[in-house]
């Protein structure tokens, strides 16, 4: 095949009725799949020994594993020591700026991306042709069973430069043949603005403009445009809401961006395993727990060229190994969320996400967006009412009256939802810092 030519820039074409992306992969015999991942898992390991890799290679021998006769595939896997982003992070800073895990060089690469650094430094992730490939299919496999066709039209505004994660967005949906429409973070009104307008230029088939949807919603209510006339609306995607947890889509950039993705027939989402190995482990023991329940999600990528071994996202994954009605047969699994944002107070453990969801009940404050923070309590307020700030409303001015009702049905919605109680201050609009990408939900006293 001409390297010069539009084959490289795109997938082959598929049939648009036809029910999976990649049949061949999607519908594999379960063992012949596993057979898959044992093969790609002894080449990585021989990979980390041989190139070398030496953070990997200071872990496999203090395992034992001093040679790749010496690991014996999946069935070995539990042996090898858990990975975690400090561990790229000490590896960075004493050999910067690439650390000392990686597969390649980063000349080979064709993409550099960090980290948002939003639970500390950010790290550096380095991307080959290869790498973005199997990224670009992955993706292609979940929109596939959205529904979406090439020919779409999308957008989205996840930030760009140094951050990896909206150049990865952006290759990925061009890869499949969207019309991709990419506008700026809505740091300002101005820049949201801006957004919204084009929007009612090109109305997009498919907005996707995660962290940021709401901040659209509110700057289109100050202009008094109508969000559906920039094709703006508040749409859940197949999968979402069945069983506990949410569908398992994304392992972060530096580890898999596109790990799976729901069908919408059972819960979870169907895992990339030809590309992955996922697991539901017991950081204690380093075994997988029993299928259903909640262990740390660890990842180990298949078949790139800069691959992770046993890597530790320190957050919580539930794998399900049954049967799908869909047809596909590969796992699935659901993400319950960072440990590390976990709130514990009055004997309960929660993600802000569910309290968030609660508010989403409540007339007088989620119009036309939901504002609100939580203070994190210190260890010796965990017993104490939980402060939960929010904002009212566009056109909810301040009544005594007014407020006592509004901050009691906050507090019913959260006691009902969390069995916790609350202190909700209610706040004018605008008072809550806005973000055009991660708003900060949980404060610090």
């Amino acid at each position: 095949m001409p390297l010069d030519g539009p084959e490289v820039l795109g997938p082959t074409p598929r049939d648009h009725s036809q029910a999976y992306w990649d049949p061949a992969v999607q519908t594999m015999d379960p063992e012949q799949l596993h057979g898959l991942q044992d093969r790609r898992l002894k080449e990585l390991v021989a990979r980390a020994l041989g190139t070398p890799v030496p953070l990997f290679g200071r872990k496999l021998r203090s395992a034992g594993i001093e040679s790749p006769e010496d690991f014996g595939g999946i069935a070995d896997l539990h042996r090898i020591p858990l990975t975690v982003k400090q561990d790229l992070r000490d590896s960075e800073a004493e050999l910067p700026p690439w650390g000392d895990y990686r597969f390649t060089s980063p000349r080979q690469a064709v993409r550099l991306g960090t980290s948002t650094g939003t639970t500390g430094d950010p790290t550096i992730s380095i991307w080959t042709r290869r790498d973005l490939w199997i990224e670009y299919e992955s993706a292609a496999r979940t929109w596939w069973r959205f529904g979406h066709r090439p020919g779409m039209i999308v957008t989205h505004a996840h930030p760009a430069y140094l951050y990896g994660g909206g150049a990865m967005l952006s290759g990925a949906y061009e890869y499949f043949g969207f019309l991709n429409i990419w506008v700026p973070p809505p740091d300002t009104d101005e820049l949201a603005e801006q957004g919204l307008r084009f929007w009612t230029k090109v109305k997009p088939d498919i907005p996707f403009m995660g962290f940021s949807t709401g901040r659209f919603f509110e700057v289109a209510a100050k202009l008094g445009i109508d969000p559906l006339d920039a094709g703006l609306e508040f749409k859940g995607l197949p999968g979402f809401g069945l069983g506990k947890g949410m569908p398992l889509m994304t392992a972060g950039a530096e580890c898999y961006a596109y790990v799976g993705g729901p069908c919408g027939q059972s819960p979870g989402a169907h895992l990339c395993e030809d590309w992955a190995i996922v697991q539901a482990v017991d950081p204690e023991t380093g075994r997988e727990v029993p299928e259903g329940e909640w262990g740390n999600l660890v990842v180990t990528t298949l078949d790139r060229d800069n691959g992770l071994l046993r890597y530790d996202l320190e957050e919580a994954c539930a794998v399900l190994r049954g049967p799908c009605e869909c047809g596909e047969t590969s796992i699935r699994a659901l993400w319950g969320g960072r440990f590390k944002d976990l709130v514990a107070v009055q004997g309960k453990r929660f993600q802000p996400s569910e309290l968030e969801t609660a508010l989403r009940q409540v007339g007088g404050v989620s119009e036309p967006t939901l504002e609100w923070q939580l203070v994190r309590p210190r260890p010796d307020q965990a017993g104490e009412p939980l402060v939960v700030r929010v904002e009212r409303s566009e056109g909810s001015g301040a009544d005594r009256l007014h407020d006592e009702d509004i901050a009691s049905r906050c507090a019913a919605a959260i006691r009902e939802a969390l069995s916790i109680t609350t202190t909700i201050e209610l706040l004018d609009r605008g008072s809550i810092p806005r973000s055009g990408y991660k708003s900060s939900r949980v404060v610090d006293q």
